[in-house]
C-alpha cells in the first residue's frame, strides 16, 4: 500500500510578546498535531525543540517545528488534504502564535513508512509503565510493567501527553479485578496496560478496521489475548455493546466525548470511573460540564503539556 506522508512545516508569526523570541507556543503545535489526528493520520511525530526548553541554558529558540503525519492512498485522500490545509490556516489567523505554514505531500510505501516510525518511536517510562517498541530490547526495571508495540497505522506509542495521561490514571484506577473499556482503542496500548495492570477483562473498541487489526496484532504480541477483546464498532455506536465496567478511558477528541456522553453513562457502572483525555483547556469544562448531565462528578485533573485529562466517577445508585 502506498502512503501519503504529510509534513507540517510550521514557523513563528512573529505576534505580540513573541517577536523578540521566536519561541513557537506548544499549543499551536499541539492544535496543528491534532487536525492530522482528527483527519485520519493515526499518529503524528513532532520534531524540533519545544518551546520549554527554549531560553533556558544555551537552548537557542526554535524558529520551526515540523508535525508529521501519515494517510493512506485511497478516494478519500484529496479531501482530507484540502480540509487539513484549510483548518491549519484556520489556526494561524487564531492568534496562537503559528505563522503561516507549508504544509509538504510525500508519497511512501509500506516499508518507508515502517522505517520513518522506527526513528521516532523509543522507549518509554510512564509511572511503574515502559513502554517499548516491537524492535528494540530493553530490560525492564523491576517492578515495571511492560507494554510492547507496534504502532502501525494507529495512534498509540505513548509518546504523546494524552496517552501518558491516561497510561498515569490507569495505573491509580486498575488494582486487579476491573472490568474495563477502551473507546477507541487505536493501537491498543491503553487496553494492554489495563490488562498488564491486573484486569480482568478488557474491550477494546474501534471504528477503523485496519486500526484494529493492529491493535489485534499488539494484543497477541503481549500475550494477553485472553483478558483483552478487540470489538470493531459502528461510528454512531463507538462503546459497543458492552454495559457495566468498572472503569472506562476515552482518549479521542472532546466533541466525540460530548457527544458519547449519554453512551457512556449506559457503559459505566455505577460508581465506576470514567477517564477522559484528547482535551485542551479551553474544551475540559465543556466535558466535564457535559459529563455530569448524566451523573459523573470530575475526580481529578491531570495535565501534561497543555493537555488535559479528567477522572470522573460515575453516582452510585
Amino acid at each position: 500500500m502506498r502512503w501519503a506522508e504529510i509534513e507540517v512545516i510550521i514557523s513563528d508569526s512573529s505576534g505580540p510578546g513573541l517577536a523578540d523570541t521566536n519561541e513557537l507556543p506548544d499549543e499551536g503545535i499541539d492544535l496543528v498535531a491534532n487536525v492530522l489526528i482528527e483527519e485520519g493520520c493515526g499518529g503524528v511525530a513532532i520534531t524540533g525543540p519545544s518551546v520549554r526548553a527554549a531560553g533556558w541554558a544555551d537552548v537557542p529558540p526554535p524558529e520551526k517545528r515540523i508535525v508529521t503525519g501519515y494517510l493512506p492512498v485511497e478516494d478519500r485522500l484529496e479531501g482530507r488534504l484540502r480540509t487539513i490545509r484549510e483548518r491549519i490556516d484556520f489556526l494561524a489567523g487564531r492568534g496562537i502564535g503559528i505563522g503561516p505554514s507549508e504544509v509538504t505531500i510525500r508519497w511512501v510505501e509500506d516499508s518507508d513508512w515502517s522505517g520513518a516510525w522506527k526513528s521516532f518511536f523509543k522507549p518509554l517510562e510512564v509511572g511503574r509503565i515502559l513502554v517499548k517498541p516491537s524492535w528494540e530490547e530493553v530490560e525492564p526495571r523491576p517492578g515495571q510493567v511492560v507494554v510492547e508495540i507496534d504502532p502501525g497505522m494507529a495512534f498509540g506509542t505513548g509518546n504523546h501527553p494524552t496517552t501518558k495521561l491516561c497510561l498515569l490514571a490507569l495505573q491509580k484506577h486498575v488494582r486487579g479485578g476491573e472490568r474495563v473499556m477502551d473507546v477507541g482503542t487505536g493501537s491498543g496500548i491503553l487496553a494492554i496496560a489495563a490488562a498488564k495492570l491486573g484486569a480482568a477483562r478488557v474491550t477494546a473498541t474501534e471504528i477503523d478496521r485496519a486500526v484494529a487489526e493492529v491493535a489485534r496484532d499488539n494484543v497477541r504480541r503481549n500475550a494477553v489475548a485472553g483478558q483483552v477483546g478487540v470489538v470493531e464498532v459502528e461510528s454512531d455506536s463507538p462503546a459497543g455493546e458492552d454495559r457495566s465496567v468498572d472503569v472506562a478511558v476515552v482518549n479521542i477528541t472532546a466533541d466525540a466525548i460530548i457527544d458519547l456522553a449519554p453512551e457512556l453513562a449506559r457503559v459505566v457502572a455505577p460508581g465506576g470511573v470514567l477517564i477522559v483525555s484528547g482535551l485542551v483547556e479551553e474544551r475540559a469544562r465543556e466535558v466535564a460540564a457535559r459529563l455530569a448531565e448524566p451523573g459523573f462528578t470530575q475526580v481529578e485533573r491531570m495535565v501534561d503539556e497543555g493537555w488535559i485529562a479528567l477522572v470522573l466517577r460515575r453516582a452510585p445508585y
